[in-house]
């Protein structure tokens, strides 16, 4: 009878491991996804807004339709995010939905506050090259923050790396004013979250 029970305990406790590994080959799949989206937001984004003032003496900040062209990309991968996480890792590890409901509000939370920190700038008299730096380094610097601490949450070391990364960049980035940083964050941060995606995915097609 115990020699059953124990058999009975190593099956359950396969199961488990097998259900584990399986959601999160599925969580894989959909991170480089995420991944990816964020990567081509970066990209385009940032490097139409490049486009716009590459060249500009003296510097008198990225077109409007630049910053719309951001904004509705920006806003279109934060929803994928939230879906994304909210939908895959439900039931990982103990993960509420109500962990991801918290995760996705951070995103609007720390955008309204970037925008409003830089409408406060402006008001108080900011140059337009200290307004560039700050509408460009402040969307990178939210998400590499909120990438690091959801990494937390879910013990996820490529959401950790690609949050430091993006951390790194736009410090660096910074020192090269805004043209500079614009081109930064398009080329490195987009790159950086379409490599994470490539590793990510190449990692879901060998389990």
């Amino acid at each position: 009878m115990p020699d059953d029970e124990a058999m009975d305990a190593e099956a359950a406790a396969r199961l488990i491991r097998e259900t584990r590994d399986h959601a999160y080959d599925r969580l894989a799949v959909k991170q480089a996804r995420m991944y990816g989206i964020w990567g081509v937001a970066w990209l385009i984004g940032l490097g139409t807004m490049w486009l716009s003032v590459r060249g500009q003496d003296p510097y008198t900040g990225p077109s409007g339709v630049s910053f719309a062209i951001l904004g509705v990309l920006i806003a279109l991968a934060a929803i994928a995010s939230i879906a994304v996480v909210g939908r895959a890792t439900r039931g990982i590890g103990g993960t509420s939905s109500q962990q991801g409901m918290l995760y996705g509000l951070s995103w609007a939370a720390g955008m309204a506050a970037v925008f409003t920190i830089e409408g406060a700038l402006a008001h108080a008299g900011a140059s337009g090259k200290v307004l560039g730096v700050m509408g460009a380094a402040g969307p990178l610097l939210v998400t590499g923050l909120i990438y690091v601490v959801g990494s937390a949450i879910w013990l996820d070391r490529v959401m950790f790396s690609v949050g430091l990364w993006l951390l790194a960049i736009t410090a660096a980035g910074t020192w090269t004013g805004p043209v500079g940083l614009l081109l930064t964050g398009a080329l490195a941060g987009g790159g950086g979250f379409l490599v994470a995606a490539a590793l990510l995915w190449l990692r879901s097609r060998k389990a």
